[in-house]
């Protein structure tokens, strides 16, 4: 969980200026998780995977990247999804957006965050007909593809 932020003031004490430019909760990190709908992709020797976020009171800001690696890659099967740093609150929309790389064409494309679950969200690919982001759409997944995106939603 993000550190939050006290403000180090006591009950009854002034809440000065300085003390006021310390709001903010301190960015941490978190390690996104790629899966699919039916079998999860592997990454493969050299993927890597990372993440940071905040919490601003019930106000989550992210961004991840996932990278595939140079060999042993296995997209898996059926649509990707990613998990969340921390749950989602019910009735909200995460949102955000990013870009994919085929690396081997060099083709990026745009893409939208939108909710799945309250503990993970789907990727979708921007201005196309099939939407979902999966093991084989826009492409098949392989050696130093990226993917890339912020995020901002409301936490449980």
């Amino acid at each position: 969980m993000a550190t939050q932020w006290t403000a180090n003031v006591s009950s009854g004490q002034v809440l000065t200026a300085a003390k006021l430019q310390e709001i903010g909760a301190v960015w941490e990190t978190w390690t996104p998780v790629l899966t699919a709908s039916v079998t999860n992709p592997t990454l493969g020797t050299g993927g890597t995977t990372g993440g940071r976020w905040a919490r601003v009171n019930k106000t989550i800001f992210g961004n991840a990247f996932i990278v595939f690696g140079t060999s042993g890659v296995n997209p898996g099967s059926g649509f990707y999804f990613v998990n969340l740093p921390i749950a989602a609150q019910s009735n909200t929309w995460p949102m955000g957006s990013g870009w994919i790389l085929d690396s081997s064409a060099s083709i990026e494309r745009h893409i939208e965050i939108t909710p799945d679950t309250v503990n993970r969200v789907g990727l979708w690919i921007d201005g196309t007909t099939n939407f979902s982001l999966s093991s084989s759409n826009p492409w098949i997944w392989a050696a130093s593809d990226q993917i890339r995106f912020s995020f901002v939603y409301e936490a449980a």
